[in-house]
């Protein structure tokens, strides 16, 4: 007697537990929904900075430049290719130039100086303190001077020890020569949304490194002397003026 057999049914797969609930659909959307907004805040493509590659004779980089930029709008340099001097042949007139960063807010808005950048001959030498214009000496080492300005519309000054060829002059040349020296200012515009304390800081660092590429382009007979770093900027003094 043979046996007889039976073929038993497969058993149909069951969707997992979690996949059933419509509570998991619901929660697995959310959790993407989530997700994809936090990456779209983090990209943000409405913050948008656009900074120039190089400002300032080149001395300066995107990175000199985003401690006094807000994080929405456009930066653009303008200015002379390079730093003039009393004696470049060409403009044998000009005695100082001028580095201007203009930033303009996204969305538009009044156009401000984001940054401003002057390099001049400091004929009368190092300017001292007074009343109308309490100055904060700042140290920049031996071989230069630096000076905070509480005065509206500058900030840095830098002084550095420079001797360069002097321009001949109907008027004789005083006895004793003066100690030559270059004058670095700089300064710029309150931007809405940067920090303050960090701006000034900046315009240190600023003042340092354009210092050396003036200092190159003046061709200094002496040593100049800078430090490795611009020393720490004190806060400003809040003003009647503000």
């Amino acid at each position: 007697m043979t046996e007889r057999t039976t073929d038993k049914a497969e058993p149909i797969p069951r969707l997992p537990s979690w996949w059933r609930r419509p509570r998991a659909w619901v929660s697995a959307g959310l959790a993407l929904a989530l997700a994809g907004g936090f990456a779209l805040w983090s990209w943000a493509p409405w913050r948008t900075l656009e900074l120039p590659q190089s400002a300032c004779w080149s001395a300066l980089s995107q990175e000199d430049l985003k401690p006094l930029a807000a994080k929405h709008g456009k930066a653009t340099a303008v200015g002379a290719p390079r730093i003039q001097t009393p004696t470049t042949p060409t403009e044998a007139s000009v005695r100082d130039t001028l580095c201007v960063v203009q930033w303009e807010p996204a969305g538009g808005g009044d156009r401000r100086d984001l940054l401003s950048v002057e390099v001049a001959p400091a004929w009368n030498g190092v300017p001292k303190s007074s009343f109308s214009d309490p100055l904060v000496p700042l140290d920049f080492g031996p071989g230069a001077e630096g000076l905070l300005s509480e005065r509206v519309g500058r900030a840095i000054e830098l002084y550095i020890r420079c001797d360069f060829a002097v321009p001949p002059t109907p008027r004789p040349a005083p006895d004793p020569k003066p100690a030559l020296y270059v004058e670095v200012s700089v300064h710029g515009d309150t931007i809405e949304g940067a920090s303050r304390a960090r701006a000034r800081q900046a315009y240190a660092d600023v003042a340092l490194k354009v210092g050396r590429v003036a200092a190159a382009e003046y061709e200094c007979t002496n040593q100049v002397q800078l430090p490795a770093a611009a020393p720490t900027v004190p806060p400003a003094k809040e003003t009647a003026n503000g």
